[in-house]
């Protein structure tokens, strides 16, 4: 991308280049419908794409190694100082989500109080929803134990085990029986809250570092990932048939999964993860919010 300034101590109408914008893509399905028409459209020169697991890209947001991501909304209201929050743009649940799971010993809750329970180091919402759930809807005290998100090796040690996105998705569907412990339960995490609460959960935003809100303005960027995920949603039967062979399971089991997600930031949405945020992060006020 190029424009012209002469404001800046350069000659008028001489090019001036400014660096690509760059765009944090989390590695799941569930954001698939977001970049749908980004990816089928091309890479445009003036946008860098970088992918990762949440909790990677978290950090690559508040370094500044990228302007423009999808971020936990945990991760977000933490430093919402340094960021600025991006509207009508969410990874969303209003119940059942099928890739934020806990596997359990136990068919209840309740007998895991005290008991060892592995986290995945993948995630920041998801595990402090299992923090929150577990204070304030059951009234136990498991100790969390963060790990590489593996079942096998989460059981090894653990009662419990949380995992997310594709894994989740995956073993959810599976439902295998692993070693020396048969068939796990299964919680759906979005389904546990929507329970309890009535609302939805938001398990990311996006946000633009601070630092970038001028130059992803100036960029456009904005009103094409909207127009990206417009194209997304009207072809999620396609993006079932595209992703089926990588994450082995039936074209319409992945249709399925993402019409359950919603991606719009909406209201409610608003409404579940403020709820969210005063259970878990009390320091937190939603004043605090700048949107960009």
């Amino acid at each position: 991308m190029t424009f012209r300034e002469g404001q800046h101590g350069h000659p008028q109408g001489a090019p001036v280049h400014i660096k690509a914008i760059s765009l944090g893509i989390f590695t799941y399905l569930n954001v698939q419908p977001v970049y749908y028409g980004m990816l089928h459209a091309g890479a445009r020169q003036d946008v860098r794409m970088v992918t990762g697991v949440p909790t990677r890209l978290n950090r690559a947001l508040l370094s500044g190694e990228v302007d423009l991501s999808s971020v936990s909304g945990y991760a977000y209201a933490e430093h919402a100082s340094e960021l600025r929050l991006i509207s009508r743009l969410s990874i969303s649940a209003p119940g059942a989500v099928e890739s934020v799971l806990l596997f359990s010993r136990y068919a209840d809750w309740r007998q895991l109080d005290g008991r060892r329970v592995a986290i995945t180091n993948h995630s920041a919402s998801a595990v402090n929803l299992v923090r929150v759930l577990c204070k304030q809807r059951y009234h136990i005290e498991p100790q969390l134990v963060t790990m590489p998100p593996d079942l096998d090796a989460m059981f090894a040690s653990c009662d419990a085990a949380l995992v997310i996105g594709d894994m989740a998705l995956i073993e959810g569907n599976l439902r295998r029986e692993l070693p020396g412990v048969g068939q796990p339960t299964i919680f759906d995490l979005g389904q546990e809250w929507a329970e309890w609460t009535g609302l939805p959960f938001v398990f990311g935003v996006w946000a633009a570092h601070a630092a970038s809100a001028g130059a992803i303005r100036r960029s456009g960027i904005l009103e094409q990932v909207y127009r990206s995920k417009s194209e997304g949603l009207a072809h999620i039967d396609d993006i079932g048939l595209e992703q089926a062979a990588r994450l082995g399971l039936a074209p319409q089991v992945l249709a399925h999964y993402l019409h359950q997600m919603t991606y719009d930031l909406s209201e409610r949405d608003l409404a579940g993860w403020r709820l969210f945020l005063e259970l878990s992060l009390p320091a937190f006020k939603w004043s605090d919010i700048r949107w960009l």
